[in-house]
């Protein structure tokens, strides 16, 4: 009886759909400030602080489907990002002087 019941938990959990969101690391030339997400129910950002780029990274962390805009201060510039979530990637638009890396790649396939 245990058995049958682990192999339907099993079954269940391979049929349900999965979602493996993208997470992404911004770095700019400049400090950023003033981060507004204009839906934080889909992207969430974490500034990221260490020895090297202090305060000049952050990382974008999707948590739904959808679309949202970032927008931030590099150093006097004012820059707004345009963000899709779909349930295999997450794209965003480039723009010059940010710098984007994905992170739950290998490098392999970036």
């Amino acid at each position: 009886m245990k058995k049958l019941i682990l192999i339907a938990l099993l079954v269940l959990f391979e049929i349900s759909p999965c979602m493996a969101f993208q997470n992404y690391m911004l770095m700019t030339d400049y400090k950023l400030s003033n981060i507004k997400v204009s839906n934080e129910n889909i992207l969430t950002v974490e500034p990221m602080v260490n020895l090297k780029y202090y305060g000049q990274a952050m990382m974008l962390i999707p948590h739904n489907v959808g679309n949202t805009r970032l927008s931030f201060c590099k150093g006097k510039k004012r820059v707004n990002l345009c963000i899709r979530v779909k349930e295999n990637e997450t794209c965003i638009k480039r723009v010059n002087g940010v710098k984007l890396i994905p992170v739950d790649l290998p490098p392999e396939l970036r």
